[in-house]
């Protein structure tokens, strides 16, 4: 495995990880992301080419999200019956952390290169009271990259104060390497026979569970996702594509959850997270430009791992409180896969 680093601006460093296969992956300090993920010089993962453009542009694609990942109602949690106030980055809402969190900090990190394998470990502490949240939080993100091309994200974090934790990664995959051309021309499968409706362009959970059976959340068999896209789906209509969470059927980091193809590539996805939120970046025209090209409509699409958004108004979904001292830990995968080369895996 080849490691270099480099220089990516604002005190950021680049760390690129290149396999025997040729396939190379890129992750920085800034948000503890995944920046490039490249295939034959095929980029099938949105990025920027530095760190400015993440904090510019959009501080979201690839980045660790955190405290908590998705919206919570009205940026309020409840902790031992009490009420606490978030951020309310997305008034009146908190969205990912609020405004200042995981996705816009400097970690520090380390590199520790074994048989087969590179793990860069980032880590964080996230004071008492940052954006509302309750407890110094110590974090650690491990992105791993292997000679079989699976990067792997491991998330630990132990709190000295009972709090709410629910991080997710935020990657957006696109496997027509241009974030100029829609995923719609791409194939997904979801193990998961129910998803969680949005109540309205809020994008709040209405707070009931459906089953996908008769509709456009219908991913249990292989489907065109411009089926779906371009459906007359009510959930599809009120966010304009796809921001939903999906109920996986059983939880089991060893199975395979999700499935996205486009010809010879695919990416395949486990978790032993109970729920994957499915975005297809429903941007419309706003056109962020990625490597000098703008992004059209369902340019990229995510799958962020997780306790389903709105667990305080639908307890079924999981829970996301971290007891003072507990340690958390959880594990997501995505499995690269390329016919001309033969099952990585």
């Amino acid at each position: 495995m080849k490691i270099a680093t480099s220089d990516f601006g604002l005190g950021a460093s680049l760390i690129r990880l290149t396999n025997e296969k040729g396939v190379s992956i890129a992750f920085t300090n800034l948000g503890a992301r995944i920046v490039s993920f490249q295939v034959d010089g095929k980029e099938i993962v949105l990025g920027f080419d530095s760190a400015k453009e993440y904090l510019t542009k959009d501080p979201y694609p690839g980045a660790t999200i955190g405290r908590t990942a998705g919206r919570i109602k009205d940026g309020i949690i409840e902790l031992s019956g009490q009420k606490i106030q978030l951020n309310q980055n997305d008034f009146p809402q908190n969205i990912h952390g609020g405004a200042t969190s995981f996705h816009t900090k400097l970690w520090t990190y380390e590199i520790f290169e074994e048989k087969n394998k590179v793990r860069v470990k980032f880590y964080l502490t996230s004071n008492d009271g940052e954006n509302g949240y309750p407890g110094k939080l110590d974090v650690e993100v491990t992105h791993t990259f292997d000679e079989a091309s699976c990067w792997s994200i491991d998330y630990d974090a132990v709190s000295d104060r009972d709090t709410v934790f629910n991080p997710t990664g935020h990657v957006y995959f696109n496997l027509n390497g241009d974030a100029s051309q829609s995923v719609s021309n791409h194939s997904l499968q979801i193990a998961a026979s129910r998803f969680i409706p949005l109540l309205d362009h809020s994008e709040i959970v209405r707070g009931d569970v459906m089953d996908v059976a008769g509709t456009a959340m219908d991913f249990r068999k292989t489907q065109l996702l411009e089926n779906a896209l371009k459906s007359e789906d009510t959930q599809i209509q009120l966010v304009g594509g796809i921001d939903h969470p999906f109920l996986l059927d059983e939880v089991n980091e060893n199975r395979v959850q999700a499935h996205l193809s486009l010809g010879n590539l695919s990416i395949s996805v486990s978790t032993d997270r109970p729920s994957i939120v499915i975005f297809t970046a429903n941007f419309g025209d706003l056109g962020t430009i990625y490597h000098g090209k703008a992004q059209v409509h369902h340019g990229g699409i995510t799958f962020e791992t997780q306790v389903a958004p709105g667990s305080q108004q639908i307890p079924e979904l999981g829970e996301i409180t971290l007891k003072k001292g507990e340690r958390y830990h959880s594990t997501t995968r995505y499995q690269f896969n390329d016919k001309n080369y033969g099952e990585t895996s």
